[in-house]
């Protein structure tokens, strides 16, 4: 399926900041998925998923991170995770309020976005009817140097807006070398965090992980096998700490963090787990 028809809007955050978005209506609307991205993209990389949920009747809403994308905010920047989450709420209302009567409304998160979904339905449980996360920062692979992680930490408290390196190597996002180009090339892609991102990041990792019990949301989890970004076993201790009856974890063996932009082959499946998985969750008939 051809995307043709791509509205775009900004929602004002409580502090003022123009946090962007992408909506794509489905024709026949069954429901309508929220998708939160990865650190240091944007709302504009998720054509490979946005198509296959419209094709399913899933309306689809992406915005773009504070400090990221066409938002406002300096970039990889936050004083508190808490902004990610009170950001995530306006557009998941906003969502919610322009779908029909009773259809459900998802919360997908990549990476990053995965762990600020899970945040997000641990402190707003009455939000999303379901959370998917693929490839969740729940736990790192990348090795930050020893002094650069003691500057950060000084650093949050004395120069919170000082920007670092992400120390993440695109090469690792896929096995496709166009979607690592595009990666490289894209004026929209920035690598930087700053000191207070960088605490901010692992208290919320260590707070996901702590209230996993208290999830109450049906939960997907596709993991890379392959991940050199994200900590796949820290995902699956997450996962095995839930006390939901509705869980489900698919983990792709060979495949590199992006396992949505992963060569056709490879991500069909992952993609068709994904769309059959929320067909499984939306009330009534297929279209």
């Amino acid at each position: 399926m051809t995307i043709t028809e791509t509205t775009t809007g900004v929602y004002q955050a409580e502090d003022g900041a123009k946090i962007f978005f992408r909506h794509y209506n489905a024709q026949n609307e069954r429901a309508g998925l929220v998708l939160a991205h990865g650190l240091g993209e944007h709302s504009g990389r998720y054509q490979n998923v946005v198509a296959p949920l419209l094709a399913a009747g899933i309306s689809v809403w992406v915005p773009d991170h504070r400090g990221h994308g066409q938002s406002d905010g300096q970039r990889g920047h936050i004083t508190a995770f808490d902004q990610y989450l009170n950001d995530l709420k306006g557009v998941m209302i906003l969502a919610q309020e322009r779908l029909s009567t009773n259809s459900p409304c998802f919360l997908l998160g990549h990476s990053l976005g995965g762990l600020i979904a899970l945040r997000f339905a641990q402190q707003f449980p009455q939000l999303p009817a379901a959370v998917i996360v693929s490839s969740p920062a729940l736990g790192m692979t990348v090795k930050v140097p020893a002094l650069k992680s003691v500057l950060g930490k000084i650093m949050s408290s004395i120069w919170p807006g000082l920007s670092l390196g992400n120390e993440l190597d695109p090469t690792k996002i896929s096995h496709d070398p166009e979607v690592v180009a595009a990666y490289i090339d894209d004026p929209l892609v920035h690598d930087r965090v700053s000191a207070r991102w960088f605490t901010e990041f692992l208290s919320a990792m260590a707070t996901a992980q702590d209230l996993a019990s208290q999830l109450t949301a049906p939960v997907l989890m596709q993991l890379a096998g392959d991940d050199h970004l994200t900590a796949v076993d820290a995902s699956r201790g997450f996962f095995n700490r839930l006390t939901l009856e509705d869980k489900t974890l698919y983990c792709y063996d060979d495949l590199y963090h992006e396992i949505y932009n992963e060569p056709p082959d490879q991500r069909a499946a992952v993609i068709d787990d994904l769309v059959n998985w929320l067909n499984a969750h939306i009330p009534g008939a297929l279209p």
